[in-house]
């Protein structure tokens, strides 16, 4: 992807930086700011702002080509996550962002930096912090790992390669990234690989939980499954025999012996004897009780029969002559058939015969009903005499049968209780057997669990290390990638060891080999830093021929002759490298944009320098001196050493 920076301006100074298609030379003295420039262009380009003092705080603004799409940016430099950065397409769409720099906040989709990556159409993936722990969690790859092709920087230019070995998580990134630019790690070995990670963290956690659960069967006296089961067995058999103890001896404490059964067959005809006996005198009372109320009626009756009787026989003759009330005399009126006293006719009263015989037979009833009460107030004490026989009897039967089962059922309750407590006593010990025999097959279970897991880590190893080797495409890009890291070694005249002849980049750890010499055993800073050079262009040359690897086509060298010497032999190597910068550059001005920074103007011809700095003239310019100010003028503010 053609990535160009077209223009950086210092906001608030006068200091604008604009550069061309091809090749650029940042060229100054040590304490000008050139190393200062490419940390404003990082920043730029979205990697962590990581700048001098003089810059911090500042703002920088900047215009990038990208593909075919133009972009003005604007980024404070800070060091805080959530720092807003602004971006704005010129032409085009004319599309604008307002995004946070590198965390993400509520609100956005995405960082400044995930804009960055997705603009350069770069790989979005997360890979193992760890590489070789699958279990390590998981990061994203951002575009500070990739600018890592992109960018070498002073301080690493003659020391190590992208980072390494001083800095361990920068060098895991940069092999993840040398994967993914290349084809190693494609979407479905990461999808494979990420697999592999759940499957890692379920295989250790079972292996760590069966290990567990072994040590603590161990230490028990559950360890051995065979014996549980044969004890499972013995005490399921104990305990089915307690059972059926338990319900003989509960059915057998009804009591069903030959005297105990008399006896409560005469408690049973002697209650019913009680119940006849009861009922009766009840009755009987109610009979005393009815009988009596006929008598007093029948005496109340024969009273008033005496009364008529009597006044009958002596009053039936008298004559009032007298009047009863007020004393007069009463003179004859009347006649026969009246009374001289009212005038009335006198009522037809019974005969004193019909009265009299009435007066016998009511005193024949009275005479009767008090027979009846006698007999049956008799019969009522012969019922309460015989009620109280019965219930003394009743009495009697019940102690002769509480003495006669006392003995039994205390026999029988210590029986069952002896029963129900071993049939408890079986029941927990059956339940511990089972909860052993849960705990191996918990462990059965986990060792099968753990056999499939470890069936399927195999065939996802297999299938990794597949998609790292079945590629012939990867095979041919790894194949010109070292054609061209050796040819760029050979334009540079760098110097060559005669053991092992050829130079290639290492399988394994992606770096560099010089004639069988790893970087790390190179001792020549100056070998180092051509080692470097011809390292990233190599990784360009190889890019810029295949459009299927995402490196952006920009190539930033800080301190590009650093520990290089300037005389005889070295300064010849330094101008064949530069020429060979120039020449590949210059055959792909149109896609490939390369900036350097020096201490000194290149020493050749035909690169165009847009920025020269000195130790009175640096990036951050001096304010304009005040009149009169003079020292302040040549004063000018400290700055990091471009070394």
């Amino acid at each position: 992807m053609r990535l160009r920076i077209e223009e950086i301006t210092l906001v608030g100074t006068s200091r604008t930086i604009r550069f061309e298609p091809g090749m650029n030379a940042i060229v100054g003295s040590m304490s000008g700011g050139k190393t200062a420039t490419v940390s404003c262009l990082r920043a730029l380009l979205g990697a962590d702002v990581s700048v001098v003092p003089e810059l911090r705080g500042r703002t920088i603004a900047g215009t990038v080509l990208v593909g075919d799409r133009r972009f003005r940016i604007v980024r404070p430099l800070v060091t805080t996550a959530n720092a807003m950065v602004e971006i704005a397409e010129v032409e085009g769409r004319r599309e604008a962002w307002r995004l946070p720099a590198s965390q993400l906040q509520a609100g956005y989709d995405e960082t400044f930096r995930d804009w960055w990556r997705d603009v350069l159409k770069l790989p979005r993936l997360r890979v193992p912090r760890a590489p070789n722990d699958d279990r390590s969690p998981l990061v994203p790859v951002t575009i500070s790992d990739y600018l890592m092709y992109c960018v070498l920087r002073q301080k690493e230019i003659d020391s190590s390669v992208f980072g390494t070995p001083d800095n361990y998580s920068k060098n895991i990134k940069r092999k993840y990234v040398f994967e993914i630019l290349y084809g190693l790690y494609d979407p479905e070995a990461a999808g494979l690989r990420d697999r592999l990670r759940e499957v890692t963290t379920e295989l250790a956690a079972l292996t760590a939980d069966a290990n567990t659960l072994e040590r603590i069967l161990l230490s028990t006296a559950f360890a051995s499954r065979a014996q549980l089961e044969v004890e499972r067995r013995e005490t399921e058999r104990e305990l089915t025999h307690a059972r059926q103890a338990d319900v003989s001896l509960t059915g057998n404490i009804n009591l069903t012996g030959p005297t105990t059964v008399t006896l409560r067959e005469r408690i049973a005809e002697t209650e019913a004897e009680i119940a006849r006996i009861v009922g009766a005198t009840e009755a009987e009372a109610v009979s005393i009780t009815n009988l009596r109320e006929l008598h007093g009626q029948l005496i109340a009756q024969s009273r008033r029969l005496t009364r008529a009787l009597v006044a009958e026989r002596l009053l039936n003759d008298f004559e009032f002559h007298t009047c009863p009330r007020c004393g007069a005399g009463v003179p004859d009126r009347g006649d026969e058939h009246t009374c001289r006293l009212c005038l009335q006719a006198p009522p037809n009263l019974p005969a004193p015969s019909s009265l009299a015989a009435e007066q016998d037979r009511v005193i024949e009833q009275v005479t009767e009903t008090e027979e009846l009460i006698a007999r049956s107030s008799h019969r009522l004490a012969q019922l309460q005499t015989a009620l109280a026989t019965q219930t003394q009897h009743r009495t009697d039967l019940g102690a002769q049968l509480d003495r006669a089962t006392s003995t039994y059922i205390t026999d029988q309750a210590d029986r069952i209780r002896s029963v129900a407590a071993q049939q408890a006593r079986l029941e927990e010990h059956l339940a511990r057997l089972d909860d052993g025999l849960a705990v191996h097959d918990r462990l059965a279970g986990q060792a099968e669990r753990v056999a499939e897991l470890e069936r399927e880590q195999e065939d996802l190893n297999s299938k990794i290390d597949a998609t790292r080797h079945s590629n012939q495409a990867v095979s041919q890009r790894l194949r010109k990638l070292d054609d061209a890291f050796e040819a760029a070694l050979r334009s540079f005249d760098a110097p060559r060891f005669d053991n092992q002849p050829g130079s290639y980049i290492n399988k394994k750890t992606y770096m560099p080999v010089v004639d069988g010499r790893p970087f790390a055993d190179l001792q020549s800073q100056g070998v180092e830093v051509l080692v470097n050079v011809a390292h990233v262009l190599a990784h360009q040359h190889v890019a810029l021929n295949d459009p299927d690897i995402p490196l952006p086509n920009l190539l930033i060298i800080d301190g590009i002759s650093s520990n290089v010497g300037h005389e005889g032999v070295d300064l010849e190597r330094l101008r064949k490298m530069y020429a060979s910068l120039l020449r590949t550059a210059t055959e792909h001005v149109d896609r490939l944009q390369i900036i350097v920074t020096d201490n000194d103007s290149p020493p050749i011809e035909g690169i165009h320098r847009p920025l020269e700095l000195s130790d009175t003239d640096r990036l951050v310019p001096m304010p304009p001196a005040e009149p009169g100010d003079e020292q302040a003028a040549d004063a000018p503010p400290g700055e990091e050493a471009d070394g």
